[in-house]
């Protein structure tokens, strides 16, 4: 009992962190002067999915929902999120032309997004 006890909390903790990792390493990023057409080009190609999918699948959450997060974000449903690699910053450290989800933001604004659900 105490060996399966063990192993049900090495694999729980194993998940753990593998997951906090994975999400830390993708920073969620996008490209903030994209259109809408080139947006959902991207999201069909691998690495790339529109906000609206990914907020869909993590949260469950309707499409008037959805919006609302979006608005949180300061984001389109419709932005290709790179949810594979992180995006170039250029030089510096710096680039106007890519942006990371404001998960705070997204988080804050959820209350009202499942309120819009009901």
């Amino acid at each position: 009992m105490l060996l399966r006890r063990i192993t049900t909390v090495a694999v729980a903790t194993t998940a753990a962190i593998a997951m906090s990792t994975g999400a830390a390493n993708a920073h969620f990023c996008f490209n903030k002067h994209a259109v809408q057409q080139g947006a959902q080009g991207m999201a069909d190609s691998q690495g790339f999915v529109s906000f609206h999918d990914l907020a869909a699948e993590f949260t469950g959450l309707c499409d008037a929902g959805i919006e609302v997060l979006a608005d949180a974000a300061g984001i389109e449903s419709w932005t290709a999120i790179n949810v594979r690699t992180v995006m170039a910053q250029g030089a510096g450290g710096k680039s106007q032309g890519i942006g990371h989800l404001d998960f705070e933001a997204i988080d804050a604004a959820f209350p009202d997004a499942v309120a819009a659900c009901s």
